[in-house]
């Protein structure tokens, strides 16, 4: 199975001047924990919700007055639609990281995530099935 197939594609991006506080908001509205960088149509990096929980948050600043640019996490990894699966979760493991950006020619064309990867291209369904469960939001209410 190539990453292609099992990538989530056009993913949203902000840019460099987005605030903090905003970003917070697209996670939670899209239930996701990165957001890519973009600015002019170029990948400029990634900023994930550890990013704004220890460089933002914990130092105690103010997520509507400080912008994307000052915490972004430059050359994030990246896979080629067309790699093998295998060679994503291999780049996870080498780097200890549960998502990946998906390239072609330089420009961003989707994310995969260690849940992808997992529940859908594995032979080990009950693997897979856990790492689902584990992965489901859960409410803190």
């Amino acid at each position: 199975m190539k990453v292609k197939d099992i990538m989530t594609k056009n993913p949203e991006t902000v840019s460099s001047g987005t605030n903090i506080a905003d970003v917070a908001r697209l996670m939670r509205d899209l239930d996701v924990g990165i957001v890519p960088v973009v600015d002019g149509g170029e990948l400029k990096g990634v900023i994930t919700d550890r990013d704004i929980t220890i460089r933002v948050t914990a130092p105690g600043l103010d997520p509507f007055e400080v912008t994307v640019q000052d915490f972004i996490s430059p050359n994030p990894v990246s896979v080629s639609p067309d790699d093998k699966a295998d060679k994503a979760r291999q780049l996870m493991s080498d780097n200890q990281i549960r998502r990946l950006l998906v390239t072609d020619g330089g420009q961003l064309v989707g994310i995969i995530s260690l849940g992808d990867v997992a529940t859908k291209d594995t032979k080990d369904t009950a693997t897979g099935e856990a790492l689902e469960e584990i992965s489901e939001p859960t409410s803190y209410a």
